[in-house]
């Protein structure tokens, strides 16, 4: 055993009788293990959170979005090369645009219509349907649970759909068609349910009188690890009219914002970390003045203050671990459990998921064992400048 380690274990929480060092050892411990656990948890919760707006966000619109830069250029040729493409698992063409919807007692709402094949929903986007829907013999139109509530719709029932831009007339008025909700989706991100509504290329066909090609293809890719590989490939096998964005490149705002509110989060319980290093700072001064003779005695037999430094900073290392040890161990023994009991619960009409979603990732916790090492680190070190100091005749006078 290493002669600094014997020393600091020996002087560990000031030994017997230090009752104000082993209370505020005894807190340096609690502020540790509170501050790591707090700081794990939270990563994991927000990690949680994060994993299914994303992961929603890509069932919703694809991996990869490819449009075009130039109104008139035709997507069907790309479409033909990159559904034939190995590393493309699924890809769809759509026509995009903003019209309004008349409901029932004139209630009208503004929407993005998304002209797909509506057989293809099922199959590309991965969306939950609230109720089945239905065939009829008036054109359908699948609308969001929040959209549908607005309205006061249900499936079945009749709606009216106009395209401002697009007048149909010598008058320039818009074309106005009726049309019948078949299916109603519920895709529980952002506010897709509100403001996008599915209806079919013969429907979009008929609606969007001013525009002639397709707006873009959504993709989903066969392996998403190589997702920035498909995405540069892309954009050597296409021409420079065409703009190929990820998910990740769609919604870059909302993913900065989360990234940033994850280390505002991790910013403020550092605070909880830096209480319990002054505390620690404290301990070790008060193990310090009690074993001031002990310590003289060190320095009197040839102890360099090297040394003795090292012996201070070990017992800070040894005060401040078991606090860092015990709350990584109770954070991950509560991920653990969250994630195959569900013993938090949220309420699902809020939130849409019955439980709190934890993912930890091995990052998160070398980031916490980082910022826990680094506070140890500092109050050792200012502890130990207070030992080395230490005069060897004054404190070999002192007194048990």
């Amino acid at each position: 055993m290493k002669f600094p380690l014997m020393i600091a274990k020996r002087f560990m929480l000031g030994g017997r009788g230090s009752g104000p060092s082993r209370l505020t050892g005894w807190i340096s411990i609690i502020g540790m293990m509170v501050g790591t656990f707090a700081m794990i948890i939270t990563l994991a919760v927000m990690n949680g959170f994060e994993k299914r707006v994303i992961n929603k966000l890509i069932g919703f619109e694809g991996d990869i979005r490819i449009t075009a830069i130039n109104k008139h250029t035709t997507l069907e040729q790309t479409y033909n090369k990159v559904k034939n493409d190995a590393s493309i698992d699924r890809a769809m063409l759509y026509k995009e645009r903003i019209g309004m919807i008349i409901g029932r007692d004139d209630a009208k709402k503004m929407a993005t219509f998304k002209a797909v094949e509506l057989e293809g929903l099922d199959f590309f986007y991965d969306i939950e349907f609230i109720n089945k829907g239905m065939k009829t013999s008036s054109p359908e139109i699948v609308i969001g649970n929040l959209l549908a509530q607005r309205l006061n719709v249900d499936i079945g029932d009749q709606l009216t759909i106009m395209s401002p831009i697009d007048q149909s007339n010598f008058f320039g008025l818009p074309q106005m068609i009726d049309v019948t909700v078949s299916r109603i989706f519920h895709a529980q991100v952002l506010d897709f349910d509100d403001r996008v509504v599915f209806i079919s290329p013969d429907l979009g066909n008929r609606l969007f009188l001013r525009k002639q090609n397709y707006d873009g293809i959504d993709i989903r890719v066969v392996d998403r690890k190589n997702l920035v590989d498909i995405k540069m490939q892309l954009e050597k096998t296409f021409s420079d009219n065409l703009s190929i964005k990820t998910w990740e490149d769609l919604h870059h705002g909302l993913i900065s914002a989360m990234r940033v509110e994850r280390l505002g989060a991790l910013a403020v319980l550092c605070l909880i970390i830096l209480v319990a290093s002054f505390n620690l700072v404290s301990t070790l001064v008060l193990v310090i003045i009690q074993k001031i003779r002990e310590i003289g005695i060190l320095r009197a037999i040839g102890t360099s203050k090297i040394n003795i430094k090292k012996i201070i900073l070990t017992q800070g290392f040894l005060i401040g671990g078991i606090g860092v040890v015990i709350g990584i161990g109770m954070s991950m023994v509560l991920i653990f459990i969250q994630n195959q009991y569900g013993i938090i619960p949220l309420p699902a009409d809020v939130y849409f998921i019955n439980q709190l979603p934890m993912v930890i990732k091995i990052i998160d916790l070398l980031v916490v064992l980082i910022i826990t090492i680094f506070f140890v680190l500092f109050s050792g070190l200012i502890a130990s400048k207070r030992a080395t100091i230490v005069n060897i005749r004054e404190s070999l006078q002192w007194e048990k």
